[in-house]
C-alpha cells in the first residue's frame, strides 16, 4: 500500500472514530432508548484508551439490539480501584436487575460482586475475571492463549543470549495476570536470568517510557519487550522511536489504537496482538440482557486474538481487525 492510500485510511479511520465514538463524559455514555436500564462498570470512562472506545460501541449497537439502556459509570483512570469500587457500591445500592462489570483488580472487588448477588442483582462480568463464582458469565478476551501468542513471537525474534522485559499495566488485575502467564508459558525455554520483570506501567505511556529508558541503560543486552496493553505499549514505542534503536529491540505490543498501528507500519513495533474490543461490548450486553430475562448464558464467551505483524498487516482481515469500527460482530 502507498504512502497516500495509507494516509488515506489512517485520515478516515480517524474521522469514524471522532464521528462515532466521541462519547460525552457525562452519564449516561449511550443515550436514553426507553429499554430496561442496566448498569456497566468500566475499569476507566477516560478518553485515553480507544479500546475501551471501541467496547462502547460494541454495546450500543448491542443496547438497540436488545431492548436495554446501558448506563456507563467507572473512574476517569484505570489504577484508581478504590474509586471503581465506591462506583460500584453506589451502583449497587440503586438496585439495578444487572450490573456489566470490568474489574480493575481481581480481588478487591470481590465484596460488593457479592452483596450484588446477595440482593439479587445478575452480574456479568467483562474483560476481567473476577476471583468469585457470583457472575453467571464471564465475556473476555482469553487472555492466556493471546499471551502465549505474544511470548512465542518474542522468542522467535529474540536470540536466546538476549534478555526480554516484560511490561504490564496494573498489578493485580486479570487480564494481566494471565497475559503474564501466557507470555511467561511460552519463555518457559529460556535462561530464567534473561526474562527481566514483571514491571507496571499503572496504564500510563509516561511511566512505560521511562520503564523502557532506565532498562536500556541498565542492560545492554535487552533484546525484547513484550507490553501487555495498549498504554504500556505506546509507551514503550515512544522510547524506542525516540530513542533511534528499535531495529535491535523488539517490541511486541497488545490492542491496536491509531499510534500503536503508526509504530507497526514503521517497524517501531514488530507485532501486535490485536483483540475483538467491538465484540466484547456487544456480547456483553448481549448477555447480561439474556440474564437478566432468565434466558440461558454461557458460563465464559471467549473472543479470539490474532497476532498482526506488518508484513500480513495489510490483508483483508488484519485490516477488519486493525480499524475495527467496520468490524462485523
Amino acid at each position: 500500500m502507498s504512502s497516500g492510500r495509507w494516509t488515506l485510511v489512517v485520515m478516515l479511520t480517524v474521522s469514524l472514530v471522532t464521528a462515532g465514538l466521541a462519547w460525552p463524559r457525562i452519564k449516561p455514555m449511550i443515550e436514553p432508548r426507553g429499554g430496561e436500564t442496566v448498569y456497566v462498570v468500566l475499569k476507566t470512562t477516560g478518553p485515553h484508551m480507544e479500546f475501551w472506545q471501541i467496547v462502547r460501541a460494541g454495546m450500543e449497537a448491542a443496547a438497540t439490539e436488545f431492548d436495554v439502556d446501558p448506563v456507563i459509570v467507572g473512574p476517569r483512570w484505570e489504577k484508581d480501584i478504590d474509586h471503581q469500587i465506591e462506583i460500584l457500591a453506589e451502583v449497587i445500592d440503586s438496585n439495578p436487575r444487572g450490573i456489566l462489570l470490568a474489574a480493575s483488580d481481581y480481588n478487591r472487588l470481590v465484596p460488593e460482586a457479592e452483596r450484588a448477588a446477595a440482593r439479587g442483582i445478575i452480574v456479568v462480568t467483562l474483560d476481567s475475571a473476577l476471583n468469585s463464582e457470583v457472575p453467571v458469565s464471564f465475556v473476555a478476551t482469553d487472555n492466556l492463549s493471546a499471551g502465549r501468542k505474544a511470548g512465542l513471537e518474542i522468542e522467535r525474534l529474540v536470540p536466546a543470549d538476549r534478555r526480554v522485559a516484560l511490561i504490564s499495566h496494573i498489578e493485580g488485575v486479570a487480564t494481566a495476570i494471565e497475559r503474564e502467564e501466557g507470555v511467561r508459558s511460552a519463555l518457559k525455554g529460556r535462561n530464567p536470568q534473561k526474562i527481566l520483570g514483571t514491571y507496571y506501567s499503572q496504564n500510563e505511556p509516561e511511566l512505560a517510557y521511562d520503564t523502557v529508558v532506565e532498562l536500556i541503560e541498565t542492560y545492554p543486552d535487552l533484546g525484547g519487550i513484550v507490553a501487555l496493553n495498549e498504554n504500556s505499549t505506546v509507551g514503550a514505542g515512544r522510547a524506542l522511536r525516540d530513542l533511534g534503536i528499535y531495529d535491535r529491540i523488539h517490541l511486541v505490543g497488545f490492542d491496536n489504537s491509531r499510534e500503536e498501528i503508526e509504530f507497526l507500519e514503521k517497524g517501531v513495533v514488530k507485532a501486535l496482538v490485536v483483540q475483538r474490543p467491538f465484540n466484547m461490548g456487544y456480547l456483553g450486553i448481549r448477555t447480561l440482557a439474556h440474564a437478566i430475562r432468565r434466558q440461558p448464558v454461557d458460563a465464559v464467551i471467549h473472543t479470539d486474538a490474532v497476532l498482526v505483524r506488518q508484513s500480513d498487516m495489510f490483508t483483508e482481515e488484519n485490516q477488519k481487525l486493525l480499524f475495527p469500527i467496520v468490524q462485523q460482530r
